[in-house]
């Protein structure tokens, strides 16, 4: 059974038994043209009383990067040549963190995201071709770290997992300010999930909810966000610091990161996922990749600030193409996220009985998180990851190239006048003057 059929069986039996309770209720499509999701989602919170939350991102169908086409080259760069897809991270901190290729593995957070056995499997693939993982809002896991050849520890406003001792074994802090999903809220893990290992890893004690707050403690400013930057490079020795911001007021935010003397920022679009946020931020708050891509670049170059801040993109992306497209607009580097993780697991969907989901299998709160082999999961993803690398190279051959830092605009064209006009790049259609 394929990944596609998988799903769709399972949503299809979930359906039909809701609609096995609701033989005298109209057909949905046909109330008011509410759609399934919608009309699921009223369901949900009558039946409740509580908002309603959803796993991974956005239901909107946001504008990406489909719209651009590259233009290929007359004369390809020959096959076997070597192509250069190397960044570094943080061009002028002490301790810059060195990429073979423009992508890193999202922060999926353990016990708030996924198991622990999935942090490790996503370790081992990023290693696979030497790229790095974050760890997400759980902060540093020592068995991650020991599968890790590059490790982002996000610095969050829990101070899970943010030791000295533990920031000191990152290759670069992200500062944990917003995300796309959530807009930044705050959230709470109810203390009975909490197992013993995770709890250990939180500090608290038995009995008491883990809270992740909405602000740090200690960072309700800029100064104060320019000490804490400060604070880190200490810490750390001078490894690249960076602050995760959600795509909102771009241009007064950067602003406020340039002050703060930051390395690298971290930009989460609006299609940016979670395992689990409110529908309301998920579905109207945040501005989409592309758009904030387009004016964070714009801004950045404004200031004279892009060779020493480096800009990083998550939220929508897919696939080598989408990557190296944000690319030649602009961007840095980027955070996988979602396909990483379906890589991972999709061998193993057919492990879970029958009436399981999927996130049984590898979120943390699943019911079947055992039935997931490590090795296996990191296989797989580990093959995703070097695929996008093929992927990349094949790519920057056929426009003639040797190199993702050669990538500009004229290798792009857009397909309709919106996009040409969000990002500047020229039309693949002849503009006519109707008189």
């Amino acid at each position: 059974m394929s990944l596609m059929q998988f799903f769709y069986s399972r949503i299809m039996d979930q359906m039909l038994e809701k609609l096995a309770d609701m033989k005298k209720i109209k057909a949905p499509p046909l109330v008011d043209n509410y759609s399934w999701l919608k009309f699921l989602g009223i369901a949900q919170r009558a039946k409740n009383g509580q908002p309603l939350t959803e796993p991974l991102g956005s239901t909107l169908n946001f504008k990406n990067f489909q719209d651009l086409m590259f233009i290929p080259a007359l004369f390809p760069t020959e096959d076997g040549t070597p192509i250069d897809t190397q960044v570094v991270i943080g061009k002028k901190a002490a301790k810059p963190m060195t990429l073979p290729v423009p992508f890193m593995i999202a922060g999926m957070a353990y016990g708030a995201s996924v198991s622990l056995g999935v942090k490790i499997a996503l370790a081992k693939a990023s290693s696979v071709i030497g790229t790095a993982t974050n760890s997400g809002e759980a902060g540093f896991v020592a068995k991650e770290r020991e599968n890790a050849k590059l490790y982002v520890v996000q610095y969050n406003r829990a101070g899970w997992g943010n030791h000295p001792d533990q920031l000191k074994q990152a290759d670069m802090i992200e500062i944990k300010m917003g995300q796309g999903a959530s807009a930044g809220d705050g959230f709470k893990i109810k203390s009975e999930p909490i197992g013993d290992q995770f709890r250990k890893h939180l500090n608290i004690p038995e009995g008491r909810d883990a809270v992740m707050p909405t602000l740090f403690p200690d960072i309700t400013n800029e100064r104060q966000l320019k000490d804490k930057v400060d604070e880190l490079r200490d810490i750390t020795g001078g490894v690249p610091i960076a602050v995760k911001i959600a795509a909102g007021n771009i241009e007064s935010d950067l602003e406020m990161l340039l002050y703060a003397g930051v390395d690298a920022v971290v930009i989460d679009g609006a299609q940016g996922e979670t395992a689990g946020s409110p529908e309301i931020t998920i579905n109207n708050f945040g501005i989409p990749t592309l758009y904030a891509l387009v004016r964070a670049v714009e801004f950045l170059d404004k200031c004279g600030a892009r060779d020493r801040v480096s800009l990083i993109m998550v939220g929508g992306f897919r696939d080598a193409a989408d990557m190296l497209k944000a690319m030649a607009l602009g961007a840095d580097a980027f955070y996988i996220g979602y396909p990483v993780a379906i890589a991972a697991i999709y061998t193993q969907l057919n492990r879970l009985p029958a009436g399981a989901s999927p996130p049984d299998l590898y979120l943390y709160e699943g019911k079947h998180t055992e039935l997931l082999d490590i090795d296996e999961a990191a296989d797989c993803a580990g093959n995703f990851l070097k695929a996008l690398r093929k992927e990349m190279d094949i790519a920057i051959r056929c426009l003639g190239k040797t190199s993702v830092h050669e990538l500009s605009k004229e290798d792009l064209v857009s397909m309709t006048r919106d996009m040409a006009e969000i990002t500047g790049v020229r039309p693949a259609y002849p503009v006519h003057t109707i008189e």
